[in-house]
């Protein structure tokens, strides 16, 4: 089987027609469908129901499309790693969340390129917490950066994988300032307060609907006006005014330096408190790059 033909048959799930695909493919249309069915013969199974107007891949082939993809996915890291290895370098893949490659990961970064040589190159994977955990847990990361539960540490699920404390993410109630300097969102007697959130489903969904968000509910009339998992789309919203919500402070801390953001204070009521999340930076016990990640763990433990 080659790569093409994977290449070809991804394409062809994509667009749903065999003339778009053949574009994308630069390839004229008789090729394409050529190439696929060199796949299907190679397969012993039938990939497209050619029967059918429009075109639509085989009930078996649609089940099969993730896999493909993985497959891909694999045959490029394949040869990455084996290229890298061949050049006298090791590329480590490191899975981590969307907010923490921007407050967290430069200076993690800086101390991999501070390792002594042979030199370690680094793919980032940036994801939401749950993915890059999966991620992980597959095996297509040989680390993980990640936020945790302090009572709840992701270590329990991988008790073969090493972990570091990488320190503490606080995530803080904010809002965009009023005409006086204070909250624009704050609870009102005559409105509802407006909250920015995260989907209950999420990993700081959950950790919000358990530890801050029920004390809110219970003393505000709250209304949810955005959720996402992204927390820069999030941090967006919050900076356009459209209500407050929960960051981490790493996050915030230049627009709050600046009073862009301001952090909301607790009344009588006490709903606005901090969450303390802890950091941890797990390794892969099956590395293809066993002596880079020494190199690392070391050069952490000394600067951290």
């Amino acid at each position: 089987m080659k790569q093409l033909w994977i290449e070809d048959f991804l394409t062809l799930a994509e667009t749903g027609s065999f003339s778009g695909a053949a574009a994308l493919r630069h390839v004229t249309q008789p090729a394409f469908s050529r190439r696929i069915q060199q796949l299907e013969t190679w397969l012993g199974v039938e990939l497209v129901d050619r029967r059918s107007q429009p075109m639509h891949l085989t009930a078996v082939a649609q089940r099969y499309v993730p896999a493909f993809q993985a497959l891909l996915r694999d045959m490029h890291q394949l040869r990455n790693r084996m290229q890298a290895e061949h050049n006298g370098s090791a590329r480590i893949v490191l899975a981590t969340q969307h907010s923490l490659t921007m407050a967290r990961l430069p200076p993690l970064l800086e101390l991999f390129m501070a390792c002594s040589p042979p030199r370690i190159d680094v793919n980032v994977r940036s994801e939401d917490h749950d993915e890059c955990v999966a991620v992980f847990l597959r095996g297509e990361a040989d680390l993980l950066l990640c936020m945790e539960e302090q009572h709840d540490p992701l270590y329990t699920l991988i008790p073969d994988s090493l972990r570091l404390p990488m320190g503490y993410e606080t995530l803080v109630p904010l809002s965009a300032p009023g005409m006086h300097g204070g909250a624009l969102h704050q609870p009102q007697a005559d409105k509802p307060l407006n909250l920015l959130a995260f989907p209950s489903d999420s990993f700081l969904g959950r950790i919000m609907y358990k530890q801050a968000f029920p004390a809110l509910m219970q003393y505000h009339n709250v209304e949810i006006v955005h959720e996402s998992v992204f927390l820069a789309g999030v941090k967006e919203m919050l900076l356009a005014g459209f209500g407050m919500a929960w960051l981490p402070q790493s996050l915030v801390e230049r627009e709050l330096k600046a009073g862009a953001l301001v952090i909301l204070t607790n009344g009588d009521d006490d709903v606005f408190q901090p969450v303390r999340l802890q950091l941890g930076l797990y390794r892969n016990a099956h590395s293809a790059y066993p002596e880079a990640l020494d190199r690392i763990w070391s050069q952490i433990k000394t600067q951290r």
